[in-house]
């Protein structure tokens, strides 16, 4: 894969000021500060700080950045190889915000190593991702830099501003031997702390802006390398970026069937963005993070995105806070997941999960309460699971679960595992040794929720699962051979079974609410806890999917292809009949069966609120921590730096209305005069070549292009031509100037 690592070009450069040692910091398309940064009316420094200075935390007012890539990076069609072989190399000069950066990028990756080539719809979201991170990064930095200290004068340079070792910086002060380096987040790298040391060293002094407050031993790092540093916190307060054109829109309220309904406002946010880039496998997953690192290191500043691709824990992704309007309709939304460990492989399938939170939140509004449950039954082969529940990825993942704990507890009571030796040699043996218990059912049923109701705005803090066991007769004996009724008294087998209820029950409830295999199942059921809430509160006020409540409509959110609730069924039958494991004991041996019936029910999603007092001593912050989650990922090691192990927070919701322009700017007209010269979107390879158009492209630089100039399907389509009426126009032009041609020739030749 090739590396992209071109510094664009600024426009505006600065003369550079003649250094006292050359050889220090050299600068390359650098602006005065003054010009590039708007000044704080005050400061939280009033010159720069001095070596072993107290840090000053500062709160700045949250910024914007460029976001016009977004708006039309979903609905841009693949280019053809024969259109990217034409794709000129000086477009890696292009600003990285650009379509021909985009195109040039596409095809050196391309170029590179097969196997780890990504999609052109996977690089666009990677693009994007990347785009935005360093867009966001250099906004951040000039909201910082304008809070620290007058930087007016002709002294400070800022922009590009590079040292010796190839590091970049944000603002040097040449005279005075003074620079400032501003990055987004609590950390810092080895290599920014070593160039701080030789600097230092050099006799300039450095100054670091964290956007939190960093931990004990970063901050100990910063002050041995020489520098100072402070905490500016400001948020980027952009609009969600858009959902993608094709596919699922995560939390967009479709209208069920047979009913009229005005039209949803579109979702998006960061959860989003982040999940399509996340990969469809292990593999894929890491040839993102590799090309997203490319993008990151091809850009000037190469500011780090606060979670790095691959650094979510997907599995982990839980639905833990919702808003609701009813008087604007609209609705917000946002995810805890653990962070990856560092140098961990990368996390994938996160818009997997994302969509399955999705789907069982709507199929939680559409069905009616009493249809979701499963039941796995040797003696009831026709009470499985609800009919119409069958056909939802919420239904799915609860007749998995419930035949994943049946195999919980047989796993556990293995005599070859701890757990299960301990249970076999507490229990009460029969006349000729024998080792039993009585048949019983085992289900999951919910716990109350901890969550927080604060006017429209749902938290849910904790989400706990309950595993319940007692006696079941069944009439469908497992295996063969003598039963354990036939061999052992009732009073012994019934002893047995409370110690199998006393010693297996918790191992296998911790199980449901920690181990990976039923993450499905905590993710399907925080969503069951949103949805009765909306549902509540839409009894009392119409809301957002007061349309979809109890429609019975479920069409929109299918289970996955090919699933087959008696697929399961038949395998928990078969396991009913295949021996799980056998204990030895001093007069033989007994093989045991998965002797266990049962099911999960979520009728009801009971809460248990937490009063406000509590909510603002135990998590002071969330409230805000939801909010700038909705346009940028959140960490709790910005409020806690020394946690040990971080939790992310991604969000999302409605997306704003767009305002709209009375007096929209024609789209600029192509003239074909290379590239670079004429602004966005008006130069494209092959429009130099006489008679050649092939390589034309829609401008799709243009933010919000007419839907003509978007390419329809196929070859042609392809290329930005939608139609066959461009071939038909460009031979009548062809003809019209074959024809002037020839009567420019008769004339010139009567004057002859």
């Amino acid at each position: 894969m090739v590396a992209i690592g071109v510094t664009a070009a600024v426009s505006g450069v600065a003369p550079v000021p003649v250094l006292d040692t050359p050889d220090a910091v050299a600068h390359s398309h650098t602006e005065f500060c003054s010009e590039l940064v708007g000044q704080s009316e005050e400061y939280i420094y009033e010159e720069f700080p001095e070596e072993g200075a107290e840090p000053v935390e500062a709160e700045a007012e949250s910024y914007t950045y460029d976001t016009e890539l977004d708006a039309i990076l979903d609905s841009y069609v693949e280019p053809t190889r024969e259109y990217l072989d034409r794709v000129p190399d000086e477009w890696a000069a292009e600003p990285m915000d650009s379509t021909k950066r985009l195109e040039w990028s596409y095809k050196t990756h391309l170029a590179g190593n097969p196997d780890a080539r990504l999609s052109w719809d996977q690089w666009k979201g990677l693009y994007g991702r990347v785009n935005d991170d360093q867009s966001r990064g250099l906004a951040y930095e000039r909201t910082a830099l304008s809070t620290l200290f007058p930087l007016d004068t002709a002294d400070w340079l800022c922009r590009d501003t590079r040292l010796q070792n190839g590091q970049t910086t944000s603002a040097v002060n040449n005279r005075t031997r003074q620079f400032i380096n501003v990055s987004p987040g609590n950390t810092i790298s080895t290599a920014r702390l070593n160039s701080y040391k030789d600097l230092t060293t050099a006799g300039y002094k450095a100054h670091h802006v964290f956007s939190t407050t960093p931990s004990a031993t970063t901050a100990q790092q910063v002050r041995a390398s020489g520098a100072t540093y402070s905490v500016t916190r400001a948020s980027g307060s952009n609009p969600p970026p858009p959902p993608p054109s094709g596919g699922r829109a995560p939390f967009n309220p479709p209208c069920p069937a047979g009913r009229a309904c005005a039209p949803a406002r579109p979702t998006g946010g960061a959860v989003n963005s982040l999940a399509r880039t996340s990969g469809t496998s292990a593999s894929n997953a890491v040839n993102l993070r590799t090309a997203g690192n490319q993008l990151m290191n091809s850009s000037p500043r190469q500011f780090r995105p606060p979670f790095p691709l691959g650094g979510i824990d997907w599995t982990s992704l839980e639905l833990r806070y919702v808003s609701d309007d009813p008087s604007t309709q609209e609705f917000d939304y946002a995810f805890s997941a653990a962070e990856m460990p560092e140098g961990a492989d990368p996390s994938f399938g996160g818009e997997a999960t994302l969509n399955l939170s999705s789907d069982a939140l709507f199929t939680w509004l559409a069905l009616e309460r009493d249809q979701f449950w499963v039941n796995l039954n040797p003696d009831q082969p026709d009470t499985i699971i609800d009919e119409q529940f069958a056909t939802t990825e919420a239904g799915r993942v609860l007749l998995e679960s419930d035949f994943q704990l049946k195999s919980t507890l047989y796993d556990n009571l293995n005599p070859e595992t701890e757990s299960g030796r301990e249970f076999f040699e507490s229990l009460e043996r029969g006349p000729n040794g024998e080792l039993c218990w009585g048949s019983h059912r085992m289900w999951i049923e919910p716990l109350p929720a901890s969550a927080r109701e604060d006017g429209d705005q749902l938290y849910i803090l904790d989400s706990p699962l309950n595993v319940q066991m007692e006696p079941f007769e069944v009439s469908t004996p497992p295996g063969s051979g003598p039963t354990c009724e036939e061999l052992v008294p009732e009073d012994v087998m019934d002893r047995n079974l409370q110690r199998l209820i006393d010693s297996m029950v918790p191992l296998i409830e911790e199980a449901v609410n920690t181990a990976p295999e039923y993450a499905d199942l905590r993710r399907v059921y925080t969503a069951r806890i949103a949805a009765e809430w909306l549902r509540q509160r839409d009894a009392v006020r119409p809301g957002a999917f007061h349309d979809i409540i109890d429609s019975g409509d479920v069409s929109h959110w299918p289970v996955r292809e090919g699933w087959d609730p008696q697929d399961v069924y038949d395998e928990f039958i078969e396991a009913t009949k295949t021996v799980q494991f056998r204990y030895e004991y001093e007069h033989g041996g007994m093989d045991y069966y998965m002797d266990v019936t049962g099911g999960i029910a979520f009728p009801d999603a009971p809460r248990d609120p937490m009063p406000a007092a509590q909510f603002e001593r135990e998590h002071p912050t969330l409230p805000a921590t939801v909010q700038d989650a909705k346009f940028e990922a959140r960490s709790d090691r910005d409020v806690d730096p020394e946690a040990d192990a971080g939790t992310a927070w991604l969000g999302g919701g409605t997306l704003p209305e767009p305002d709209p322009d009375p007096d929209p700017e024609p789209t600029p007209t192509p003239t074909g005069d290379g590239p670079g010269d004429d602004g966005p979107g008006t130069d494209r390879p092959g429009d130099d070549a006489p008679g050649d158009g092939s390589g034309d492209r829609p401008d799709t630089n243009d933010p919000t292009p007419d839907a003509a100039d978007r390419p329809d399907d196929g070859e042609l389509a392809a290329t930005g031509f939608s139609g066959g009426w461009p071939i038909w126009a460009a031979l009548a032009l062809v003809l019209a100037g074959a024809a002037l041609i020839v009567l420019r020739s008769r004339l010139h030749a009567r004057q002859q």
